[in-house]
């Protein structure tokens, strides 16, 4: 027999599955609604119970999808939270319609999806989110310069992760035009270190992290 502990599932031989630290979803939602939380964090996927419950959710500012699969179909739900702001995807490959529909969340600042699968297209759809100020993304379907025009189209960035990314010298060379980053980490760019003395040379300081490490060039280099 299956039990449930903090909205995770436990087997009959009581072998655990999941860690987790947060209530169950239910109780999550319930908080929203009576106003005394702002936010739901599920560290398991959660159930088409679970998901219809989060439906039109007033209050909710931020959710986490710590496990689990959001994928293009899920994401219309987002567009009916009207107060969503940050959005934390960990495993979902949204596509371009996916994005095209994250595009309906207006209010959003905070958008994290490192596994998704759009492509350049998808990311100009988020043009329009004149708050989004954080974005940290990974796709196998983005690389080169057009990704990174995508991203120089979205007006208010100020923080910028691309995980895996190839992005090349070019690529770099747009970032560097990109008024207002304050904080740029790339993994897997492929860049040169020519690139990146241009790349400093434009934009001195910005805080710049390479594959998960500070650049010898960045200027808070020394922060803990």
């Amino acid at each position: 027999m299956a039990i449930h502990v903090l909205g995770c599932t436990y087997g009959s031989e009581g072998n655990r599955r999941t860690r987790v630290t947060s209530p169950p979803v239910v109780v999550q939602t319930a908080d929203v609604r009576t106003g005394k939380s702002m936010r739901v964090i599920a560290e398991c996927p959660l159930s088409d119970a679970e998901w219809e419950s989060l439906r039109g959710l007033a209050g909710l500012r931020e959710l986490v999808l710590e496990r689990g699969v959001a994928d293009d179909g899920r994401a219309e739900l987002f567009a009916t939270l009207p107060d969503l702001e940050r959005l934390v995807l960990r495993e979902s490959p949204l596509t371009d319609v996916g994005f095209e529909r994250l595009a309906a969340c207006a209010r959003l600042r905070d958008l994290n999806v490192p596994r998704a699968a759009c492509t350049p297209d998808g990311i100009r759809t988020l043009a329009g989110l004149e708050h989004l100020r954080s974005l940290r993304l990974g796709s196998t379907c983005l690389a080169g310069p057009d990704a990174c025009a995508a991203v120089a189209a979205l007006p208010g960035l100020r923080t910028l992760h691309l995980i895996d990314v190839p992005i090349g010298d070019e690529g770099l060379r747009i970032l560097s035009r990109v008024d207002g980053l304050w904080t740029l980490y790339l993994d897997g760019a492929g860049v040169s270190d020519d690139a990146w003395t241009e790349y400093f040379e434009a934009r001195p300081d910005v805080h710049v992290h390479v594959d998960q490490a500070h650049h010898d060039r960045d200027p808070a280099r020394g922060h803990d």
